[in-house]
């Protein structure tokens, strides 16, 4: 059993001006492995990230003949299920981190919250693992990153933080939006 199945993944969105495809066709099976989907700007590729974690809102409509994580039929599970699965098990790093990260939090109480607040662990042990997710994606100094809000990140270190952030939980799949852009 694979853990990523994706089998004629469709993107719809009925707008005034008629159903817009965003995803037409895409199939593919993923293991323990990287995958790299490669098009265009405008191609879908962000869409079919989204719509793994079911991310894609109304009037945005998901269909597939399969699509399953793990035996999980994404397409079936509830809401409460999907939640279980966004970041513990599988972690999207979005193309932009200016609007991912929320601007009015130091970038270290946004690493350490999923930890303190769904995992349970202690501050101080949240702060050590996210000083070393920080190491991993080699940020220099990430005492001072873990103090600074994000606007006074650049760009790169912004990605690098969204990356450290997606991987704490070590994910079973993570998905990169673009990771090279920033």
């Amino acid at each position: 059993m694979s853990l990523l199945s994706v089998k004629n993944l469709r993107v719809t969105f009925d707008t005034e001006a008629g159903r817009v495809e965003a995803v037409r066709g895409v199939s593919f099976t993923l293991d323990r492995e990287r995958l790299g989907i490669v098009g265009e700007s405008g191609s879908g590729k962000t869409m079919t990230g989204r719509s793994v974690l079911r991310l894609i809102r109304p009037p945005g409509k998901i269909e597939a003949d399969e699509m399953t994580f793990d035996g999980i039929d994404l397409l079936r599970a509830s809401e409460s299920q999907m939640r279980s699965l966004r970041g513990p098990r599988i972690a999207m790093v979005m193309q932009d981190p200016k609007y991912s990260l929320n601007p009015v939090m130091k970038v270290g109480a946004q690493l350490t919250e999923g930890l303190r607040q769904r995992d349970k662990v202690s501050k101080a042990d949240a702060i050590a693992k996210a000083i070393d997710a920080l190491n991993a994606v080699q940020i220099r100094d990430p005492q001072r990153v873990m103090e600074a809000y994000p606007h006074e990140l650049s760009g790169g270190m912004g990605q690098r933080v969204m990356i450290a952030m997606m991987l704490i939980p070590n994910p079973d799949l993570l998905i990169a939006d673009e990771p090279t852009s920033a």
